[in-house]
């Protein structure tokens, strides 16, 4: 009841900003921030009344379920306790979880506390995440996370693979010194050989003369008649020539060249 002209406004969670004026509230996409706590105010400019509080629950469908570790591979080793965790994005309350293992349920619940872990423990793991909306709860929605693929290595099994590793480049190694040491000592080997063979050969001798040529064995030097007792010099030496007979070869060096002045 009231009269006059009447005023409305549109309040949420206590605020004092109205979200609205008019009497109607509408909304073009409800979202899940839009759940909370509304109320009108009415005013005939003397009085303001509010009207009752109303909770509004936006129903939110589960959706991006993950998996803590995430996917999509864990290794561990034997014994390790290993705690799994569920988690969705979207959703809203309550939202269960169920576990399988290799397709296979084995738990529920946001988490999977796995313990001590052995090699029965490999396989996938998947969490799906379930909620049901509405009055009667009649539709449910379902969020599959990624497979996490868990491998539990035997104990020993890191070091004999690394081991096998060491080996084989030892080997290479060994390998690569030997072929290295063989090619250096090739080519010592070689190489002395070379110098001993060229210390075996004798120089060769110096070629005869050629046929023909003519060399000076002797020098004669007189002094002709009439000359000047003064003269330090000798005067019109002469000079025998020899004829060497020669085969082929170079002409004698000049250590074989004789001459005698008198």
């Amino acid at each position: 009841m009231g009269t006059g002209a009447l005023s409305f406004s549109w309040h949420w969670g206590g605020l004092g900003t109205p979200l609205s004026t008019g009497p109607c509230l509408e909304f073009c996409h409800v979202g899940y921030n839009d759940s909370g706590h509304y109320l009108c105010r009415v005013s005939d400019g003397d009085n303001v009344v509010e009207s009752p509080t109303l909770n509004v629950t936006v129903l939110v469908p589960v959706a991006n379920a993950t998996i803590t570790p995430s996917p999509p591979a864990l290794q561990v080793c034997p014994g390790d306790p290993v705690t799994l965790r569920c988690s969705v994005q979207a959703g809203s309350a309550p939202v269960t979880f169920t576990w399988l293992h290799n397709g296979h349920k084995v738990a529920r619940g946001p988490f999977l506390e796995l313990g001590a872990i052995d090699v029965g423990h490999s396989g996938t793991y998947q969490c799906v995440a379930t909620n049901q909306l509405g009055q009667d709860g009649h539709r449910v929605f379902r969020a599959l996370s990624p497979e996490l693929a868990l491998e539990v290595t035997p104990q020993g099994t890191t070091g004999h693979h690394w081991s096998t590793v060491a080996a084989s480049l030892g080997g290479s190694f060994l390998f690569l010194v030997l072929l290295v040491g063989g090619a250096v000592g090739w080519h010592r080997w070689k190489n002395m050989g070379a110098r001993k063979q060229q210390e075996r050969i004798p120089p060769q001798p110096p070629a005869p003369p050629e046929e023909g040529e003519v060399l000076y064995t002797h020098v004669v030097s007189t002094k002709q008649t009439g000359v000047s007792p003064r003269a330090t010099t000798f005067q019109d030496p002469q000079v025998t020539y020899a004829e060497l007979p020669a085969t082929h070869g170079r002409p004698q060096e000049c250590g074989d060249i004789y001459r005698n002045v008198m």
